[in-house]
């Protein structure tokens, strides 16, 4: 046979069957699979002394480390890396971190698990499994939304709308009062639940075991919410706009959907402008969990949600969704909401009446960078994405 070259590009499992395939000795199938990929991990605000002590144990074990020109100096105090190495490389590293001063304990153990995601978050008791993506459907109770508005505020369609949801398999419903376009006004909170009060009730008879979101900024929407059967609160403004919210949240158990925005609803558009969106969309949500907890909003109770639309522009949303994984490193179920949004319109050139099969590419974007949770209105569609992408990266060859 004449020699032939190929690069490999294989996931976990392919890469095990290409081993097996050239006859690799069982013992050492798990050695080479640490060796597969190479992992990049920033470590933000490190004391120079240990960032030091990074490169030349990283070096030592046959990894790497990037530092500043600065930081060959020392004259800084504090300053970011960029670590790399396989996850054998990073295990070797940590055993060394963890024998040094200056905080590299702390950064050692880290080492060792840099993005284990959560098996289930927690609802009021519930127990939501994710072990599978969920597939979150949209109940927009207002007249005024971007894609729906007005649609369902009559008795008739209302259950037409629900059942739908139920029958194409959504597995979590969200319902919304008040519409958070760009330019939206907001509604008084007894407006905002007049509206909602039909729809929870509607769904909390005809399907008791879904669970349940309400999609509100107000505590006062939100109590009366979960006092009639909701579960989950999910908040554009990541607790900020109303201080009551939180605790209210808190006294009832309920999960939380953190959401990052710029400005509010009717201003979140007007130039909105980032250095670097992942990190700072990052550095935002993992800061407004850190307050969740303090507000007593257990840490299996939270979500985040990267506000895909929300003050951003074309290529905010494109990089928060090609850099989505990194999000994976806060220990929290990850949910996009991206049906039918307006950058899917710039894309396409479609109206959001036609933009259903720009979503469900999104989707298979969001879900291969390990989106937990995808609110959508078309349910049907967006668990056909699901299936096709797990059947991909699970269908492993014996």
């Amino acid at each position: 046979m004449e020699t032939r070259m190929r690069c490999l590009y294989p996931s976990e499992g392919d890469f095990l069957n290409e081993l097996k395939r050239i006859g690799v000795d069982p013992y050492a199938l798990e050695i080479f699979e640490r060796k597969r990929e190479v992992r990049l991990i920033k470590i933000e605000g490190c004391r120079i002394e240990a960032a030091n002590i990074i490169k030349q144990d990283a070096l030592s074990v046959g990894a790497d480390a990037v530092l500043p020109r600065s930081a060959i100096s020392g004259k800084p105090e504090k300053t970011d890396i960029i670590l790399m190495g396989t996850r054998r490389n990073l295990e070797k590293l940590s055993r060394k971190l963890e024998q040094q001063p200056f905080g590299l304990k702390q950064i050692a153990r880290a080492l060792l698990n840099p993005d284990t995601p959560p098996a289930f978050f927690r609802a009021r008791g519930k127990e939501i499994g994710l072990s599978a993506p969920l597939v979150m459907g949209i109940l927009n109770v207002t007249p005024d939304s971007f894609y729906d508005g007005g649609h369902h505020t009559d008795e008739a369609t209302l259950k037409n709308r629900i059942r739908q949801l139920i029958e194409e398999g959504a597995d979590l419903i969200d319902i919304g009062g008040e519409s958070t376009r760009p330019g939206s006004r907001e509604v008084s909170p007894s407006e905002e639940w007049e509206r909602i009060e039909r729809p929870l009730a509607l769904i909390r008879e005809k399907a008791p075991e879904i669970p349940v979101s309400v999609d509100t900024r107000k505590s006062y929407v939100a109590r009366k919410a979960l006092e009639n059967g909701a579960d989950i609160i999910n908040d554009v403004s990541a607790l900020s706009h109303d201080p009551e919210m939180a605790p209210t949240a808190a006294s009832f158990k309920a999960a939380v959907i953190l959401m990052h925005m710029k400005g509010t609803p009717d201003t979140m558009q007007e130039n909105p402008f980032y250095e670097d969106v992942t990190g700072e969309v990052y550095a935002y949500l993992a800061g407004r969990t850190e307050e969740a907890r303090k507000s007593g909003i257990a840490a299996d109770s939270l979500l985040i949600d990267p506000g895909i639309g929300f003050g951003k522009r074309l290529e905010d949303n494109t990089a928060l969704l090609r850099r989505l994984r990194e999000f994976k490193s806060l220990p929290y179920p990850l949910v996009m909401g991206l049906s039918r949004k307006s950058f899917l319109g710039t894309l396409t050139g479609r109206p959001p009446a036609g933009r259903l099969w720009g979503t469900v590419a999104a989707h298979a974007v969001a879900l291969g960078n390990g989106a937990d949770i995808l609110r959508v209105h078309d349910v049907a569609a967006a668990r056909d994405a699901v299936r096709v992408i797990r059947g991909i990266y699970l269908d492993k060859e014996e």
